[in-house]
């Protein structure tokens, strides 16, 4: 596979043929896959305006190429630039943020009648700059969907996930998150979302601002800062109580804040945050429950640190992790 046919098919203009040969490329290693998914992303999400700086376009045409590996000749440096430019229908670049990937999205990327998504798989997070000024980190194993345009005057967005907002000021066209049986409405603050399709409660934490939360069958209901709505999915009902730390939005500083949780419930987010598969080696594992703050930036190390603080035991075999208790 060339690298004329790589970007011809992250821009869209590849034939099956040419598709074909990307599949069979990616599909040699996991982190293929994952690169290809990031620059995909990318790359529906962002412009080729004008207004990006030559300095920072270039450098960042370069990074990509060389972060690609295609395996064959190579063009000379300004060969491979001008085919990128020849094929670009949008530009990319990624900046990196205190371990983040932050997107720079343009207003004429997409037509306004259509939605553009980006997934961020498990064991990643993205922070994405949206065409309004608003910015949002995702959590792994997320997905946001939004459209450039309004839609009835409102700023729309869809979660499956988790992410936490911080929504430009535009009295004009509210901001909304759809996020399953849950419909948050702002004009500017900041809160946190947690929508997974595998958990049985959908939370809306406020860090600042004001929110209006709709649900199906229950009106709407208002928070005010530190205030957390946890939304019952199964039954339908929801429970609105204060917090006093930050606990639903610590995760985007990389730390994990558990109050009274389940090894169940915190083994869904060590899943979410490293990519791996947990289970348990017996029943009584799963009666335990913590609280505490630990650094997830390894996940070797949270391990440790539940195993020193709990009569519990682990053994990890790749993206397998299995949790017993100590006899």
């Amino acid at each position: 596979m060339t690298e004329e046919t790589l970007i011809k098919y992250i821009t869209g203009q590849a034939d099956a043929v040419e598709a074909g040969q990307v599949g069979t490329w990616a599909s040699a290693s996991e982190e293929r896959q994952k690169e290809l998914g990031r620059i995909r992303n990318v790359w529906i999400l962002s412009g080729l305006g004008n207004e990006v700086d030559q300095l920072i376009k270039e450098p960042e045409i370069r990074r990509i190429l060389d972060k690609i590996r295609i395996i064959g000749k190579k063009d000379p440096p300004k060969t491979r630039r001008l085919k990128l430019l020849k094929y670009a229908a949008v530009l990319f670049f990624v900046v990196s943020i205190s371990g983040f990937l932050g997107y720079l999205i343009s207003r004429s990327a997409i037509p306004a009648s259509e939605y553009a998504g980006i997934i961020v798989p498990k064991g990643e997070r993205s922070k994405v700059v949206l065409p309004d000024g608003s910015t949002v980190q995702l959590n792994g194993g997320s997905q946001l969907r939004f459209s450039p345009g309004y839609r009835s005057g409102k700023r729309v967005v869809f979660l499956e996930g988790e992410a936490f907002f911080e929504v430009a000021h535009d009295r004009f066209h509210p901001f909304v998150v759809e996020a399953g049986n849950l419909q948050i409405e702002v004009l500017g603050t900041k809160f946190n979302v947690s929508s997974y399709p595998d958990d049985e409660t959908i939370t809306t934490y406020l860090e600042e601002g004001k929110v209006k939360v709709c649900m199906e069958g229950q009106g709407d209901t208002y928070l005010k800062p530190s205030e957390v709505l946890k939304f019952n999915k199964p039954d339908g009902t929801a429970e609105k109580q204060t917090v006093n730390d930050h606990r639903f939005s610590d995760w985007t500083k990389g730390i994990l804040n558990i109050k009274g949780e389940t090894i169940e419930e915190l083994a869904r987010k060590l899943e979410r945050r490293f990519d791996v598969r947990i289970s348990f080696g017996d029943a009584e594992v799963r009666k335990h429950t913590y609280s505490g703050l630990i650094r997830d930036e390894e996940l070797g190390t949270v391990l440790e640190a539940l195993q020193f603080t709990s009569s519990l035991k682990y053994e990890r075999h790749g993206k397998i992790v299995t949790i017993c208790s100590v006899k």
